[in-house]
């Protein structure tokens, strides 16, 4: 028996063997056909080689950089695009604006037709009313001439102004006269002066004043409140002064309406003469609203047209 397990042992290592030796063989011969290759191929072959590869691999970079870059440019253009969009819309808004604008130009050019059309119209308004105003103040100026001739005012300029005046009756500085009747100052009216002429000379003024006011159509501030036939009671008396304070504030206000200031308010007639002599000479102190045809400064306005 232990022949035989020696026998056994011996046959497994033969194969083994040859096994081994053919292996060694194969390996052998492909170890001289990898030499018969190399020494089949001279250096220049191998460089060829070596450089096919790495233009291979440049390809290969080259075409993933491309691919890159490739994908930015899509990128760009979406950018771009959106981009273009944006500028088409403030295009957009642009051509918008400027149609506003010529729009507005087209308007303001026909507002400025307008308005040379206006200052035209109202140059020759102006020039109309300016004619129509003298006209009026004309006509105003004859019609109170008519006024004062009917009304006859004398005014006395005192005793140095005529010798020749008869003596007087009473204490008054100066005798003014309407119609006849002696209008006294103030401080003189219940002293030697006769009851009917005094309150005479006191209606003739209240109605010269009054003609005057509807003549320009000027509103007095002071009302002139009729007076009795008598100032016996000492009330009557008191309304006949106060009625008298009354005209003498109108006139002082028809003065100053006309730019012609009062110096004295106690002489009515004297301060009513001197304001339509000043008036009808132009001659005034202060501006007053000449060219408004209802100012009572529209006498003063000169007659000629520039």
């Amino acid at each position: 028996m232990a022949l035989g397990t020696s026998t056994a042992f011996t046959e497994f290592n033969e194969s083994s063997w040859r096994s081994l030796q053919n292996r060694i063989l194969v390996e052998k011969q492909l170890i001289e056909d990898r030499d018969a290759i190399r020494s089949s191929l001279d250096d220049e072959q191998i460089k060829m080689s070596m450089e096919s590869e790495e233009i291979s691999m440049k390809i290969y970079e080259t075409t993933a950089k491309t691919q890159f870059l490739q994908e930015k440019i899509t990128e760009i253009r979406q950018k771009i695009a959106e981009k273009t969009q944006e500028i088409g819309e403030i295009d957009e808004k642009i051509r918008k604006k400027a149609e506003d604008e010529q729009k507005l130009e087209r308007k303001v050019m026909g507002l400025e037709v307008i308005v040379k059309e206006n200052e035209a119209k109202k140059a020759k308004e102006k020039r109309i009313m300016s004619v129509l105003v003298r006209l009026v103040s004309h006509r105003k100026m004859a019609i109170l001439e008519e006024v004062f001739e009917i009304f006859e005012l004398k005014i006395d300029g005192g005793p140095a102004s005529n010798l020749s005046a008869p003596p007087r009756t009473c204490n008054c500085q100066v005798v003014d006269l309407i119609r006849g009747f002696h209008l006294p100052q103030i401080s003189h009216i219940f002293t030697s002066h006769l009851e009917h002429p005094t309150m005479a000379a006191l209606a003739y003024a209240s109605q010269l004043f009054n003609s005057i006011c509807r003549v320009m159509n000027f509103a007095p501030k002071f009302p002139l409140n009729p007076t009795k036939a008598t100032w016996k009671k000492r009330a009557d008396r008191e309304k006949f002064v106060e009625t008298m304070m009354a005209l003498g504030r109108n006139i002082s206000e028809l003065r100053e309406s006309c730019g012609i200031p009062t110096m004295a308010t106690d002489r009515a007639l004297g301060t009513l003469e001197e304001w339509f002599r000043l008036v009808r000479q132009r001659k005034t102190v202060f501006e007053r609203p000449v060219e408004k045809m209802g100012s009572p400064a529209s006498l003063m306005i000169r007659l000629e047209i520039e």
